[in-house]
């Protein structure tokens, strides 16, 4: 299935701890009932959008350690 892409954009200078942070916020307002009806698909969407730009950076930083490391044991 391929996935869909959405409007929103990611800001350039989002770190993994501001984009961990918003999803958290996120979610919290899920849980706790809070989000707006009028605004829950926009922010599941950003929250999808969140989670799929901390599993590339994720996939990134492990990437670029196992490199260092593989480059350590030469």
């Amino acid at each position: 299935m391929k996935q869909k892409t959405y409007s929103m954009k990611i800001p350039k200078d989002l770190t993994y701890e501001q984009a961990v942070h918003r999803l958290e916020t996120i979610v919290a307002g899920f849980e706790q009932n809070t989000l707006e009806l009028d605004h829950l698909s926009e922010q599941i969407r950003e929250a999808q959008m969140l989670l799929l730009f901390c599993q590339k950076k994720l996939t990134k930083v492990e990437t670029d350690v196992k490199k260092i490391l593989d480059h350590e044991q030469e």
